[in-house]
């Protein structure tokens, strides 16, 4: 099986290619956060988000399995001048050592088996310290899993069901919707998409 797209464009710094700009619920729920938060990013890829809440001043852990991203992650946070602690690690083994004021996942968790996305779910909810948050955005199967994407995607999640996993807290927002995808060397698509913003009780 041939390397996803994004392993390339990871390995290019003149190109973003999941955007240059941070995820809008990010942006969104920014200027709402305590000052020097704790946050950890899950599926980090090359950073945007990352690197956005590290030059708010929170303090940012990160990693993601493609050593390409943590590398261009790690670059691109030392030329904004900004403090990232990244590494390499596969979210089905990942075990928190840790609390976090903020957990955040977009994009990742269709890429891994249902019970582990499961399990990593109910981890951060349990990872969380009490009036923190979660922002999570996951694909769902309104839509099929795209071409490029495909070979890759092995659990999408059904509408509403991240809605039903975080019952128990205070829902902050939730979206459903689809929208257009485009990425470095022409790659467009559809993805239909949930997204939650969570506050622990």
């Amino acid at each position: 099986m041939e390397n996803p797209f994004w392993e390339k464009t990871y390995s290019d710094l003149s190109v973003a290619t999941f955007g240059k700009n941070p995820a809008n619920d990010i942006v969104r729920i920014s200027s709402s956060l305590k000052k020097g938060m704790t946050v950890l990013d899950i599926g980090c890829g090359e950073g945007r988000n990352s690197i956005y809440l590290a030059g708010l001043g929170h303090k940012v852990d990160a990693f993601d399995i493609s050593e390409a991203g943590i590398n261009k992650l790690k670059r691109i946070a030392e030329g904004n001048k900004v403090e990232v602690n990244a590494w390499v690690q596969d979210l089905t083994t990942f075990k928190f050592s840790r609390t976090y004021d903020l957990i955040i996942s977009h994009g990742v968790f269709h890429l891994v088996e249902k019970h582990d996305w499961q399990r990593i779910i109910i981890d951060m909810k349990d990872n969380t310290n009490h009036g923190g948050l979660n922002i999570v955005g996951i694909f769902t199967n309104k839509l099929p899993a795209t071409p490029d994407n495909a070979p890759f995607t092995k659990a999408l999640f059904e509408e509403g069901e991240l809605k039903e996993l975080y019952a128990d807290w205070n829902i902050i927002e939730f979206n459903a919707y689809v929208f257009e995808d485009e990425h470095p060397g022409g790659i467009r698509h559809n993805h239909a998409a949930n997204n939650i913003i969570a506050m622990k009780r």
